[in-house]
C-alpha cells in the first residue's frame, strides 16, 4: 500500500498540472476566478472528509488494539458519523451494529489501514492545492501593472476578458494597448462585445426595480445591432445605467449617494489590502481605478472640442458628440459589466 501511494499521487499530480497549465495560459477570468476559489474550498473539504470519515475508523482500530472488545461508546460515535454520511437514521444503524464488536481476524485493522491510506491521499492533494494557489497568485500579481495601464487608457478588466490577452499586453505602449483592445472588442462585428453585453443582460437583475434599466439595455442592444453608429445617441443612457448599478451594488441606491470619485478612492484605500486571491484583486482594482479616472471632474473652459471623456463631461453636455468613437461607448458598457460581476464591491461598507 505504501509503495502504491506515491506513484498514484505522481500520476494524479501530472494530470492536474496539465489541466492547470492550460487554464493559466488562456480562458476567461471569470472561470479562472471560480477555479481559484475552489482550490481553497477543496483543501477545506479534504480536511473535513478526514475528520468525518477517517478518524472514526482509526478510533475503532485503536480501541481494538488495546482491548479484545470495542466498547459501546466508540461504536456509538462510529454510528453517528456514518449516519450523517449515509443518511440512514442513527437508530436504524444502531440496531444493525452490536453493542460490542469482537476485534477478530484483523478486520478492523485492515479498515484502519485503508482509511489511513485515504487520508494520505487527501493530504497530498491538499498540499498540492495550496502550492497551485500560491503559484497562481504569483503569476497574476505580475499582471497588476498591465491592469493599471489599461485603466489609464479607460479599459476595465471584466470577468470575461481572456487571460492571454492580459499577458499579451505586458510592456506595451498606450498606442499598442488601445490597438489590441480595440481589435479584441471590434473584430467579427463586435463579437466579443456583444457576448459580454448578453451576459450582462442575462444576469443584470438584482432587485425588482432593476427591470426598467434592463429594458433600456435591451433597447440599446437592439439599436446597436441595427447600426452600431447608434452608440452616439446611446452613450448618455449607458452612463446613467452605470451610475445606478454602482450605487445599487454598494447598497446605496435608496440613499442620497451618487457615483462619487472621492468615495471610490476612499473605498479602494479601505479594501485594497483585504485578503483575496490575486486574480480577484485584478478585477477589483481595475474597476475602481478605471471608475476613478472616468469620474474625474474636467475643466470645461477648454471647450467641448478638448474636454476629456468623463462622466462629468458627458452628462453635462460638455463633450462634442462628433468626437465620440465606438470604443468610447464600449468602455462605458464594460464598466457596467465589470460593476455587475465584481462581487468584491457588493454591499460592503
Amino acid at each position: 500500500m505504501t509503495d502504491y501511494l506515491p506513484n498514484e499521487a505522481k500520476i494524479a499530480q501530472k494530470q492536474i498540472d496539465a489541466f492547470y497549465n492550460s487554464i493559466r495560459a488562456t480562458g476567461a477570468l471569470r472561470m479562472t476566478q471560480q477555479l481559484n476559489q475552489s482550490l481553497g474550498q477543496q483543501a477545506t473539504i479534504m480536511k473535513n472528509l478526514n475528520k468525518q470519515m477517517v478518524k472514526p475508523y482509526q478510533k475503532i482500530a485503536k480501541a481494538a488494539a488495546a482491548y479484545p472488545v470495542v466498547p459501546k461508546s466508540v461504536l456509538s460515535s462510529f454510528v453517528k458519523t456514518n449516519s450523517s454520511l449515509s443518511g440512514i437514521p442513527v437508530k436504524q444503524l444502531s440496531q444493525m451494529i452490536p453493542n460490542q464488536l469482537q476485534s477478530t481476524n484483523g478486520f478492523l485493522k485492515q479498515i484502519a489501514e485503508q482509511q489511513t491510506a485515504f487520508a494520505k491521499k487527501m493530504q497530498s492533494w491538499a498540499n498540492y492545492v495550496a502550492e497551485a494557489q500560491q503559484e497562481l497568485d504569483h503569476k497574476y500579481s505580475e499582471l497588476i501593472p498591465v491592469v493599471d495601464n489599461l485603466s489609464n487608457n479607460g479599459w476595465v478588466v471584466t470577468d470575461f476578458l481572456e487571460i492571454d490577452k492580459l499577458v499579451e499586453l505586458k510592456d506595451k505602449s498606450d498606442n499598442e494597448i488601445n490597438k489590441i483592445m480595440t481589435e479584441y472588442y471590434v473584430k467579427d462585428n463586435y463579437k466579443q462585445f456583444f457576448y459580454e453585453f448578453d451576459e450582462l443582460i442575462d444576469d443584470f437583475i438584482d432587485e425588482d426595480f432593476d427591470s426598467g434599466y434592463l429594458d433600456q439595455l435591451k433597447i440599446i442592444r437592439r439599436l446597436l445591432k441595427e447600426n452600431f453608429n447608434n452608440y452616439k445617441v446611446l452613450i448618455s443612457t449607458a452612463v446613467s445605467i452605470l451610475d445606478f448599478k454602482y450605487t445599487e451594488v454598494i447598497g446605496s441606491v435608496s440613499t442620497d449617494s451618487t457615483l462619487n470619485r472621492r468615495e471610490i478612492k476612499s473605498y479602494f484605500q479601505r479594501h485594497k489590502d483585504d485578503e483575496r486571491p490575486a486574480i480577484d484583486y485584478l478585477t477589483f482594482s481595475s474597476l475602481l481605478k478605471t471608475l476613478d479616472i472616468f469620474l474625474e471632474r474636467g475643466h470645461f473652459h477648454v471647450g467641448v472640442e478638448h474636454t476629456h471623456l468623463t462622466r462629468h463631461a458627458i452628462q453635462h453636455g460638455r463633450y462634442d458628440p462628433s468626437r465620440y468613437k465606438d470604443t468610447d461607448f464600449i468602455k462605458v458598457l464594460l464598466l457596467i459589466i465589470a460593476t455587475r460581476f465584481c462581487t468584491d464591491i457588493y454591499h460592503l461598507d
